[in-house]
């Protein structure tokens, strides 16, 4: 049996398929719930971003998981952003900015992420709380404490958004909109724990166990992220998959995108070649799951790549990208990342899907050796719009 570091889709079973039946379900449950609950501020944050042309609109589920995303992270992280000062957080963000811009830097740039985010960042971070006044200021509080860690910045770019919108209504109406995301992350918090809580029996252990040797790492907030931000990314993946389906299935070519921690062989010996988009697998071991996968996309006419150091190669932005303008790409990744890389993707243009990891192994922040990683081909298959 597989390892299970924090998460297992496969849970007690041989493969995924039971999950991805569950998190339909809980989904569907997950909107309903919003539209009963918060129909009237998502529809308003609709108007407002129309009316003052601060993005093309979206789909009303979007921006309802959106406004779920607000209350999850409330209820996280509001402990450690209230006590944030100041100077460490324009530095830390500072730092996460010009992270993102240079692979130069990356490497000294992390050692003081990773030294800042440990003293000031990871404070009582694990302890879900409600207690927080739901008023704007805290809200301001919140979103600079998303910017100072780093790891969030599709996720800022969308809860900014919403800060400027309830910074327009009154207080009133403001405490309102904040109260009705604090309790639907409560009543999310509940839910998803009865129906995904199979999924992600080592969160909390492996927060335990393992925090201390994570120290002034810069991963150390990644790698702490709680239960409950488990289940919200993957019930985030699943309705950006049905948002965005539609433009995805109508590109004329489909690229899946995997993650290095897939290879069979993670340190040396991998024969992949490659490419301006990403690496091309070269068959060189059998059992290898990215070799298993590329075999099945030419019978069934799709192309597999490892991820690209860079994804602005499909943005259509470079020489490198002209043949994929019309490519639609299927990322590949373990849940605390997959809405964002989608959101990512369509930032640049680029119609997306998200296939979760069955379960996390890669030795740059899971363990210490390496786990190759696995995926469910049948779910692959279904974003792609193949008859399995």
């Amino acid at each position: 049996m597989t390892e299970i570091i924090t998460y297992s889709l496969r849970s007690n079973q041989k493969c995924s398929d039971r999950y991805y039946q569950d998190i339909a379900v809980l989904s569907d449950e997950v909107l309903a719930e919003i539209r009963n609950q918060a129909t009237p501020i998502v529809d308003g944050f609709q108007a407002f971003l129309a009316q003052n042309q601060l993005e093309d609109l979206r789909s009303f589920d979007e921006y309802a998981y959106e406004l779920l995303m607000l209350g999850v992270f409330w209820r996280v992280h509001m402990p450690a952003a209230v006590n944030l000062p100041k100077l460490p957080h324009h530095a830390l963000a500072s730092f996460g900015r010009w992270r993102r811009k240079s692979a130069v830097f990356k490497p000294v740039l992390d050692l003081f992420r990773g030294v800042l985010g440990t003293i000031f960042l990871s404070q009582n971070e694990n302890s879900s709380d409600n207690q927080f006044a739901a008023t704007r200021k805290n809200l301001t509080r919140l979103l600079e404490w998303i910017a100072a860690v780093g790891d969030f910045p599709e996720e800022l770019d969308r809860l900014e958004n919403w800060d400027v919108y309830i910074e327009s209504l009154s207080s009133l109406e403001a405490d309102e909109s904040l109260r009705m995301a604090i309790n639907l992350g409560s009543w999310f918090e509940a839910r998803s724990q009865d129906v995904l809580g199979a999924y992600t029996p080592n969160v909390e252990s492996f927060i335990n166990q393992e925090k201390p040797f994570y120290r002034w790492r810069e991963d150390v907030i990644f790698c702490s992220r709680q239960r409950i931000e488990y289940h919200l990314a993957t019930v985030g993946t699943e309705i950006l998959n049905r948002s965005l389906q539609k433009d995805f299935l109508s590109t004329e070519n489909k690229v899946v995108l995997l993650p290095p921690c897939m290879k069979a062989k993670l340190d040396t010996g991998c024969g992949a070649v490659e490419t301006p988009l990403g690496e091309r697998c070269m068959a060189c071991e059998a059992s290898c799951r990215v070799h298993q996968l590329t075999k099945l996309g030419e019978k069934q006419g799709f192309t597999v790549l490892i991820m690209p150091h860079d994804l602005d190669v499909f943005s259509g932005d470079t020489q490198e990208s002209a043949p994929v303008r019309a490519t639609g790409v299927v990322g590949v990744s373990c849940p605390l990342t997959n809405p964002a890389g989608g959101w990512e993707m369509k930032k640049a243009g680029t119609p997306a899907q998200g296939v979760l990891l069955d379960y996390c192994g890669c030795p740059w922040h899971w363990h210490k050796e390496g786990i190759p990683t696995d995926i469910n081909f049948n779910q692959v298959l279904r974003v792609l719009g193949i008859k399995e």
